[in-house]
């Protein structure tokens, strides 16, 4: 019943230790009890569907609406966007098209960074005529779909972007698409040239590798980011593109707010101090409100009818 000294480094051994012993518990509490759970059919569809689960949250609603102009796009995909968005921007900028798997990827994305329905409409329209598609057919055949993705059609859902989950586990890509999560979907030897592509340093893609061969997909984007924005570790656990986008942004910003500083007058070096002291802890700030996502069910459905 003493006391012990514990350096800080190694609280985080204990504390793991304890939570494996309680965790193992509560696992054979649980496996005694799965048998009867089981037999309930009201139950069953329920435990399928857990571990596919997304609750964290949905990034439907954001402050900055209308606050991003389209020709920021650019810059933003390089700056902040994951791999898989970036993906998906070079593709439309490139092929002035999408399937539908990459409009809806996409477009929910620039949804949920702050994109109007007018300002997408705009976006999609001004590609597709680059790409051959005449204005006419665009309103007749395209612009219904980004309406109903907006809410403004149909059953009337506001759909929410998709989380890093959906993008891994479901509707995988096809030759001539560009969606998924190139993590998950694209050759050990494409990606490395990608990440190349990317400057990332060959000891940076090596990590990044291994991550995949081990099948952490979203801890290999994780350290995307990290090598992306000279950081040593994120401080979040990533679940969303748009999480990263805004993690991204929050962290850019804070650090030019850090950077003009100096030029800042002050009346001492301590209140210089404890203002790039607020300017970093912004930066590791979290969103942590929890909402689950929309079902996205009517959309796909609506979207896989759609011209290809």
């Amino acid at each position: 019943n003493g006391f012990a000294y514990i350096p800080h480094p190694e609280i985080v051994i204990i504390v793991l230790n304890e939570f494996r012993q309680r965790l193992s518990k509560s696992l054979a509490i649980a496996s005694r009890s799965l048998p009867v759970v089981q037999s309930d059919e009201r139950l069953q569809p329920l435990l399928n569907h857990l571990s596919h689960a997304y609750i964290g949250q949905n990034y439907s609603v954001q402050k900055n609406v209308g606050k991003i102009s389209l020709e920021q796009i650019d810059s933003l995909a390089v700056k902040s966007y994951p791999p898989c968005m970036r993906q998906l921007h070079k593709a439309i900028r490139d092929n002035h098209h999408l399937r539908h798997g990459g409009r809806m990827q996409y477009g929910l994305f620039l949804k949920g960074i702050g994109l109007t329905l007018e300002q997408a409409l705009q976006f999609w329209k001004s590609e597709f005529i680059r790409g051959k598609v005449d204005p006419d057919k665009f309103d007749k055949l395209y612009a219904y779909n980004i309406r109903h993705s907006f809410g403004k059609e149909g059953k009337r859902t506001d759909y929410t972007p998709f989380s890093c989950m959906k993008i891994i586990l479901s509707n995988p890509p096809s030759q001539g698409d560009y969606h998924g999560c190139p993590f998950r979907h694209s050759d050990i030897e494409l990606l490395k040239q990608k990440l190349q592509t990317y400057k990332i340093p060959p000891a940076g893609i090596t990590q990044i590798l291994d991550l995949v061969k081990g099948m952490h997909y979203q801890l290999a984007c994780q350290k995307y980011f990290e090598l992306t924005h000279n950081i040593d570790e994120v401080g979040f656990s990533l679940t969303h593109p748009n999480q990263y986008f805004i993690e991204s942004q929050k962290l850019l910003n804070s650090s030019r707010d850090i950077k003009r500083e100096p030029s800042q007058p002050d009346n001492s070096q301590w209140s210089q101090g404890s203002q790039a002291t607020r300017g970093m802890s912004t930066s590791i700030s979290k969103p942590t409100s929890q909402v689950s996502s929309a079902d996205m069910d009517g959309l796909e459905e609506l979207l896989s009818e759609g011209y290809i």
